[in-house]
């Protein structure tokens, strides 16, 4: 079991620019099943990710190609790897921005990428 939680910290890095991973403090966190999005802060800036665990990528594509058509908004897997807690990831990016237009996005496609993922997993593929 992981050990996320609001106010704990995370470590996340980028090795295809090799840039180690480093702790970040956790601001908000969604952990539905295997469906991981969490916003994070250094102290000045704050980003976020979302990502599925032990997930292959076809299946992260086509995840993100069911995603688009339900929530109404372009989702994609991006081709940047990134390391969570040692764990190497690729995360969904979609159009974002902090206002309150697209403040139900991030978590209404982890909602919507669980219920995918259960589907699939429910219908033996």
């Amino acid at each position: 079991m992981h050990h996320w939680r609001v106010g704990g910290t995370i470590s996340v890095g980028w090795p295809q620019f090799q840039r180690p991973e480093r702790s970040y403090e956790i601001v908000e966190l969604e952990l539905l099943g295997r469906v991981f999005r969490a916003r994070v802060t250094d102290g000045e800036k704050q980003g976020g990710f979302l990502v599925i665990l032990d997930c292959p990528d076809p299946v992260l594509e086509q995840l993100a190609e069911l995603a688009t058509q339900i929530v109404r908004f372009q989702v994609i897997v991006s081709s940047l790897l990134s390391s969570i807690d040692g764990q190497t990831l690729r995360s969904f990016d979609y159009e974002w921005y902090p206002t309150p237009e697209y403040a139900d996005r991030p978590s209404l496609l982890s909602r919507t990428l669980a219920n995918l993922l259960e589907g699939m997993q429910g219908g033996g593929n």
